[in-house]
């Protein structure tokens, strides 16, 4: 062994007084969960019995083990140390349910007269109540990580067993505080949205993603005591501590994951029956007065037709600036052209943010729509009336021509011409005007438009939807002013009848139908994100066409500007076979997996129908990180591009020459982190799916096993996509 390794062993001893207490403890709990078993069997099976040891077992391996002795010369031993204290041995033990055996394991006078007594004190539960809340948790768990990981810190408890020891109970104490709102031990109150949970969990995994990359990707040593002591192992400084960042990486997003998955899955899977029951809350619910709230936000910015085509027109003016500078501007370089910083770099990022966080607005405000004042009369005034074909009332036109836009855009860069995405608006806008003039208001939006279908896929994440705020108000209602119009304002464009409307699809979010209806009953509603990806929707195979081309190829189109792919003489074909070829092998590679396993019980096409949607999270999540990235890293881009066009006018903005340079931050953790959340949603929505297509729980663990098999592989494949040289797209360097 080695010797330095061989003289921290021999300078180590057990630490008997935590091994006297973990003793304690194990008595305690064994003496009541025996009590509590025979009396309440449901409520204490022996699995809980199993976690709490297990979780005594980890922290005696975290403190009281060898492990210990390596922790003051070894950062990876180190982080094992704070990964076990933080994020196993606190799960384990509150799985365990340990708060009444413990309680039931002491004499009974001495809980009588002494503990019970002070459980009770109204200021200690206060103050307890406050502390596992999950937002004060996550925050005491987080200010601990960076408060003890500080160099400063970090050192002194390095070189004092004092401090050491007061490091390992802070982050012990905090990570129970964490655990305790994830796991919420019997008798804890449980919310009506246990789902809520996974939103904390999901910050800590992106922060835990955070906090390790930094070890990961950095050059210099953060902790210089590690440097000036001799090594174990023949390991330098440096490369352990980017080996301690990769495991804390790895091993730290785990728990997390996992914990989440589980809490969406026990959420949907249990109350998904009453949600498709009672899409919407009751009047006067709490549900009802948020969505009252934001239909009146709602009116303030896009629901008053003024207010929107005020929007409209400002949208309308920026194409005209994007048309006008691509096509008289210079070609060279892009970035100095509108053209080639406002659709690509701008608009692209703040759409996805938009999409995320208030649904499909960018369809509220879209300039292409200014058309329809000019088509209806046209159609009007020359007597067209012509029917949308029959064949063509779904949506693989637009997922053919999504394809092809996806293709077109890598192959010839259109994102480097801006001559042709002048003439890529200018197409947009006439074939806009061009359909709404002959089939009426609503084909372009419902059938044609790519960017529409787009939207619709990824407004599926969106935490806001058009829906009905009183069911019992729809039924009694005989005009149907929402669909058809009325004296209030025009009916739905895209023939969605509310009181069976399920999600966001097809709702271009214009409220003609909030506007519409005489009972004031349609507003903005919270919901659940992912929720409407259920088996409300009617499966359809043109839409699981959309969710697999919407996933599938925001991954190539990622890859395509990374330097290993980038630069193929056979791009044009291997985008082809990402577009087309691997997301329909996979489709119905994973369906006849779910066919074999049900003995052959359900048609392969309808569980692509049914499962297919599951992509669409991490499909949104790899697009939203990627043009987060380009936005972020030339999101100065747009100054020198507006200082040349104002030259070219005859004006001067002093500065806007010497902008333009790369945001300094990376934000390749970020990135990472925004995937494993996809990953997750995902992960829960296919176990949703797949319970509605079959009831035994093996069956639909096959089921779901290759869908989620995919999203991992393709989560695999966006992390080395992250760590890749990407392009600087946007930027004029």
């Amino acid at each position: 062994m080695n010797p330095i390794a061989s003289a921290a062993l021999a300078a180590w001893s057990p630490p008997w007084d935590l091994l006297f207490a973990a003793t304690g403890a194990v008595v305690l709990y064994w003496r009541g969960f025996a009590k509590l078993r025979r009396q309440l069997p449901s409520r204490f099976p022996a699995w809980r019995r199993g976690c709490f040891l297990s979780g005594i077992a980890v922290l005696l391996g975290a403190l009281a083990s060898p492990l210990d002795a390596f922790a003051d010369g070894l950062l990876q031993a180190h982080m094992l140390q704070h990964w076990l204290l933080m994020m196993v041995a606190p799960p384990l033990l509150w799985l365990g349910a340990p708060v009444v055996p413990l309680m039931r394991g002491l004499p009974h006078g001495w809980l009588r007269r002494g503990l019970g007594p002070f459980l009770s004190w109204p200021a200690l539960r206060r103050f307890v109540d406050a502390g596992v809340r999950p937002g004060t948790a996550l925050a005491l768990w987080i200010v601990a990580t960076l408060v003890w990981h500080w160099p400063g810190a970090y050192q002194a408890a390095v070189r004092s067993r004092a401090w050491h020891d007061f490091e390992h109970l802070s982050f012990l104490i905090v990570a129970l505080l964490f655990w305790y709102a994830v796991a919420l031990p019997w008798p804890a109150r449980r919310p009506a949205n246990r789902a809520a949970i996974a939103i904390p969990l999901g910050i800590a995994a992106l922060f835990n993603t955070i906090f390790s990359a930094s070890f990961v990707f950095s050059d210099r040593v953060f902790y210089p005591v590690y440097a000036e002591m001799p090594r174990l192992f023949d390991v330098d400084a440096l490369t352990d501590q980017k080996l301690a960042g990769a495991f804390l990486w790895v091993a730290g997003s785990l728990p997390m994951v996992v914990a989440a998955t589980l809490t969406l899955i026990r959420a949907t899977d249990t109350g998904d029956r009453t949600r498709v029951a009672a899409p919407v809350d009751r009047p006067g619910s709490a549900g009802r007065r948020i969505a009252t709230r934001l239909k009146g936000i709602a009116a303030a910015a896009i629901g008053s037709r003024r207010a929107r085509k005020s929007a409209q027109i400002v949208m309308g003016a920026l194409a005209i600036a994007i048309v006008a500078d691509g096509l008289l501007g210079p070609q060279r370089p892009s970035a100095t052209n509108l053209a080639g910083v406002l659709p690509w770099t701008y608009w692209r990022g703040f759409v996805v943010v938009g999409l995320l966080v208030a649904g499909n607005l960018f369809c509220a405000v879209c300039p292409f729509t200014l058309t329809r004042a000019l088509s209806g009369p046209l159609s009007r005034r020359f007597a067209v009336k012509l029917r949308w074909p029959a064949r063509l009332r779904n949506r693989w036109l637009a997922v053919v021509l999504f394809a092809a836009y996806l293709w077109s855009y890598e192959v010839f860069a259109i994102w480097d011409r801006p001559w042709w995405t002048a003439w890529l608006v200018v197409g947009y806008f006439t074939a806009s005007f061009g359909v709404e003039a002959l089939f009426g208001r609503g084909t372009f939006c419902k059938h044609v438009c790519p960017i529409g279908q787009f939207h619709f896929a990824a407004s599926a994440n969106s935490p806001l939807e058009v829906r009905v705020l009183a069911p019992e108000v729809c039924t009694v209602c005989s005009s149907h002013d929402c669909l058809r119009g009325g004296p209030r304002g025009p009916g739905c464009a895209t023939d969605l009848f509310l009181p069976v409307k399920q999600g966001n699809l097809d709702c271009t979010f214009c409220l003609d139908c909030v506007r519409a209806c005489p009972n004031d009953n349609v507003g903005l509603q919270a919901v659940t994100p992912a929720s409407s990806l259920g088996p409300a929707r009617t499966p359809r195979l043109d839409f699981a066409a959309l969710a697999a081309l919407f996933c599938f190829g925001a991954f190539a189109n990622a890859a395509a500007m990374v330097a290993p792919v980038a630069g193929m003489p056979w791009l044009p074909l291997w985008l082809g076979l990402c577009l087309v070829a691997v997301p329909a092998f996979s489709l119905i590679g994973c369906a006849a997996v779910g066919r074999f396993a049900t003995g052959g019980s359900l048609p392969k096409a309808k569980l692509v129908a049914a499962l297919a949607p599951a992509l669409i999270p991490i499909g949104f999540a790899m697009w939203f990180a990627h043009f987060g990235f380009h936005t972020w890293t030339a999101m100065s881009s747009l100054v020198p591009a507006v200082g040349r066009a104002a030259d070219d006018l005859g004006f001067s903005l002093p500065g806007a020459a010497g902008a333009g340079g790369m945001a300094a931050f990376d934000i390749t953790g970020v990135e990472i982190g925004v995937l494993g959340i996809g990953l997750l949603v995902s992960t829960a929505v296919t176990w949703r799916l797949a319970r509605r297509q079959t009831t035994a729980t093996l069956s639909a663990l096959a089921v779901a096993a290759p869908w989620v098999l995919v999203s991992a592989l393709l989560y695999g494949l966006g992390v080395w996509i992250f760590l890749q040289p990407m392009e600087m797209r946007g930027m004029s360097m």
